[in-house]
């Protein structure tokens, strides 16, 4: 007898709620990636959850730091947000030198807040253990700073693969005078 009685509200509450995937015909002259949804009586793409992708980064430094360890401090420069651990740099990690002396960020992380230690890259990978706070402040070239930071149209693992690519959209950025 429950059953009966709850059985036409089950049905009016399911009525409301569907989400029907479109056929490949319908789909397919739209995008090829993701399938459409029908939801509230309009195709949506269903991307699934979000994720994050970071974007590559190009920058511009005051002086020649491609080859020094970059660090961020907080905006009044007196405060340490983040380091690496030696292990967490190589030769490998170092800035690559772009178009018209443009560095692409290949470590991540670089940033308007970001400064430079005295070490390279070498040096620092080699040390024994992490330097502690104190060490790195002390290391922090004076008025060694990021002047310009422009994030990629493309994501940092693309721009790393296609320095071409990375060095043509630095030549359109010439084109609109970005310094």
């Amino acid at each position: 007898m429950k059953f009966i009685t709850i059985l036409p509200a089950v049905m009016l509450l399911s009525a409301g709620c569907r989400s029907v995937t479109a056929t490949n015909e319908e789909s397919k002259d739209v995008y090829s990636g993701a399938p459409l949804v029908v939801k509230n009586d309009r195709y949506v793409r269903d991307q699934g959850p979000v994720s994050m992708i970071p974007r590559g980064v190009i920058y511009r430094t005051n002086g020649n730091y491609d080859n020094k360890v970059s660090v961020n401090l907080d905006p009044s420069r007196k405060e340490l947000l983040s380091y690496p651990a030696p292990t967490d740099v190589n030769a490998g990690s170092a800035p690559a030198v772009m178009a018209d002396g443009w560095l692409l960020d290949r470590r991540g992380g670089v940033g308007v807040n970001s400064a430079f230690l005295d070490w390279t890259y070498e040096e620092y990978s080699k040390l024994p253990s992490a330097p502690t706070r104190a060490e790195i402040m002390a290391h922090i070239i004076p008025d060694a700073r990021v002047t310009t930071v422009v994030s990629l149209p493309m994501t940092a693992q693309e721009a790393i693969a296609d320095t071409v690519r990375v060095n043509d959209f630095i030549r359109s950025l010439s084109k609109i005078n970005v310094d």
